[in-house]
């Protein structure tokens, strides 16, 4: 493991289990540095990883603060699993699935993947249940060309493990864009909206390493449950 990643996961982890508690100061990069026994440049590299993440805030010409961080978190900065969120944030979020179909001839689709009319997609809906409560419904469309199989048991644990270990895809990115609306009669029916009747839509669009779109997704979420973190710098 990189130096700066070590520092970075033992910071992260005294934040996440409330031994450094939001507001709270660091201690300086040099006195980090001098408790690590790592140059501050290393130090300097884990503490902009913790502030892109949404741990910290640097602030020039003194020492970072630890920010508030709310029970689960999903960065927009990041390409992140269920699983892997469980590991990170020390959670434990479940995830049922609701539909597995392969689909065609949806033009609307088809447009958002430039694909002839012919190519067919899997179509995965799954929930996702925190603290007993279905807080996340999720409908992805993946271009089976490029994902030729899924089935029940790989849609219910880790698609990415799958995608990139046994298909050995090369993800590289998502476009993503946050929006507001009307819960659909699907979100109603499989999420836990109580009196809530609107949503947070996350749409995202997922490339290759070679700038291939192969998934293109809808997360919806209950607004008071979720909280989207990015860092603007100026």
């Amino acid at each position: 493991m990189s130096k700066y990643k070590e520092v970075y996961n033992d910071i992260k982890e005294k934040i996440t289990n409330g031994t450094f508690k939001a507001k709270e100061f660091l201690e300086s990069e040099s006195g980090l540095a001098r408790k690590y026994s790592y140059s501050k440049d290393t130090i300097r590299k884990a503490l902009s990883m913790l502030e892109l993440d949404g741990y910290i805030q640097k602030t020039k010409g003194k020492n970072s603060m630890v920010l508030e961080n709310g029970r689960f978190k999903n960065s927009l900065s990041n390409l992140r699993t269920s699983k892997e969120l469980n590991k990170i944030e020390n959670i434990d979020i479940t995830t049922n699935l609701i539909e597995l179909s392969v689909v065609s001839g949806i033009k609307e689709i088809i447009d958002i993947f430039e694909v002839p009319e012919e190519v067919s997609f899997y179509k995965v809906s799954r929930t996702r249940i925190l603290d007993g409560e279905a807080l996340e419904y999720e409908t992805t469309y993946f271009d089976m060309r490029i994902v030729p199989f899924l089935d029940k048991k790989i849609a219910e644990s880790s698609t990415y493990d799958y995608l990139e270990k046994k298909l050995h895809l090369k993800i590289s990115h998502s476009r993503r864009e946050i929006k507001f609306r009307y819960a659909t009669e699907d979100e109603k029916k499989y999420m836990d909206l109580k009196d809530f009747n609107t949503v947070i839509v996350v749409e995202s669009h997922t490339y290759l390493s070679n700038g291939t779109l192969f998934q293109y997704g809808i997360n919806s979420y209950r607004p008071d449950k979720f909280v989207f973190s990015t860092i603007a710098k100026r």
